[in-house]
């Protein structure tokens, strides 16, 4: 089995320097940063803009922006309250992490474990600090994590198995000493892959918009520093010897004398602006167009209806849809585990293909015209998918409760009970 392990070793150590330049572009420590050709006593500013950051972070927006909603396909309320009750005590921004790592690498990992309270949880990790064996359909065989602790210099490694982690220490790829194990509830690798597409990696924004990135930078970071040094331009002066001292009252007093026939003039240079415009603003369509993203800072006339500012996004939606998707196949792992959790703790037995995941664009949305169509449609929808295509009902199953329980509070009124007015006269 060792042998297996530093085999992945050696794939992960392989791979760790292409997935740490797509985390470094993330964080803007781009090429065109790092590897600007500085000049010598010039202006040598670097100037940083980063659009795939800017992109990742609205995709993320865009489709786990408003929380997941789970709904039960055969309407079992206590499978919707199962999941709620036991996801209550994880973080806001988990969805909104694993996303993002999703789109950043091209591939994320979350790992199932039981906390020291007890409680269901999960671990996000990447392809810079783990590594995932599948078999020829799709399973997950074997997880590795590395890592280490602080002020620990030591390089750490759990392989998970069904029902077991092993733990060692690792220097290098092929030294690794087995220091212990510990058992875990589950009968499979407690891991979920969310992966964005087959390509994988080659799939992600980093991969489509890094030339056009550094470009840009490059660009960018040209002309600031020649308008930089545009400001400092030379003082011609022919047909007169200028000592410093008359340089320093010139300074002072803003005026100097030349003599008969001398002449003093600035010696600047030309910039072509529209040149330089017409060349950041190819490369910055490039980057929406190929990304499908739409550029929010364009004019656009005052009577534009929703409907067509919809159409603007249908590109951006399309792909959304297919990342959600991505993201969908990772939670319905994420409930499976969930209920062999519950299985064991409660006794309680769910099945995990019961429940749709229905993500909510995080864009905003006419529910004036979706109220009217749920109105025309007189009774022929549930009211919980009704409930559910409205944007700001995040549980539909939830919100019908309510609405049961003010109505029973309602009916339940004694109306004996209720004083009689006091007539007039």
């Amino acid at each position: 089995m060792e042998t297996l392990i530093k085999s992945c070793l050696e794939d992960y150590f392989l791979n760790l320097p292409k997935f740490q330049k797509m985390y470094n572009y993330y964080l803007g420590k781009t090429d065109a940063m790092l590897n600007y050709q500085m000049i010598t006593n010039r202006t040598n500013n670097k100037v940083n803009c980063n659009f795939i950051k800017t992109f990742i972070k609205e995709e993320v927006s865009y489709i786990v922006g408003n929380k997941v909603t789970y709904i039960s396909k055969s309407g079992n309320e206590d499978i919707i309250n199962a999941i709620t009750q036991n996801l209550a005590h994880w973080s806001e921004k988990h969805d909104q992490n694993l996303c993002k790592k999703m789109l950043t690498f091209g591939e994320a990992y979350e790992l199932y474990y039981v906390d020291k309270d007890g409680l269901f949880s999960a671990q996000i990790y990447s392809p810079l600090n783990s590594y995932a064996l599948l078999d020829d359909y799709g399973n997950v065989q074997m997880f590795l994590v590395l890592f280490k602790k602080k002020f620990d210099e030591t390089q750490y490694l759990d392989v998970y198995y069904p029902g077991k982690v092993e733990h060692y220490t690792v220097s290098g790829i092929s030294d690794i000493n087995y220091i212990g194990e510990d058992t875990h509830i589950f009968d499979e690798v407690p891991v979920a892959i969310c992966s964005i597409a087959e390509e994988k990696e080659f799939d992600t924004l980093f991969n489509d918009l890094k030339g056009l990135q550094d470009a840009y930078e490059t660009n960018l970071s040209d002309i600031s520093n020649e308008i930089s040094d545009f400001r400092n331009a030379y003082l011609m002066i022919m047909g007169a010897e200028i000592s410093a001292d008359d340089l320093a009252a010139m300074k002072q007093l803003g005026a100097m004398k030349v003599p008969q026939g001398g002449d003093v003039r600035w010696l600047t240079k030309n910039i072509n602006d529209a040149f330089i415009q017409n060349t950041l603003k190819t490369l910055e369509d490039k980057m929406y167009q190929i990304s499908n993203h739409i550029n929010a800072n364009e004019k656009l006339s005052s009577n534009t209806s929703s409907l067509a500012l919809r159409t603007r996004l249908i590109s951006l939606e399309n792909k959304c849809k297919l990342n959600a998707d991505a993201l969908a196949d990772a939670l319905k792992t994420r409930l499976k585990f969930l209920f062999k959790y519950l299985k064991i703790k409660t006794g309680q037995n769910f099945d995990y293909r019961d429940v749709k995941i229905k993500f909510t664009p995080n864009i905003p949305q006419d529910d004036l015209m979706t109220a009217q169509i749920i109105s025309q449609l007189n009774g022929k929808l549930s009211t919980e998918t009704a409930l559910a295509q409205l944007s700001f009902v995040d549980n539909p199953k939830e919100e019908i409760a309510k609405l049961r329980k003010e109505q029973e509070e309602v009916m339940s009124i004694n109306l004996d009970s209720i004083p009689d007015g006091v007539e007039n006269g």
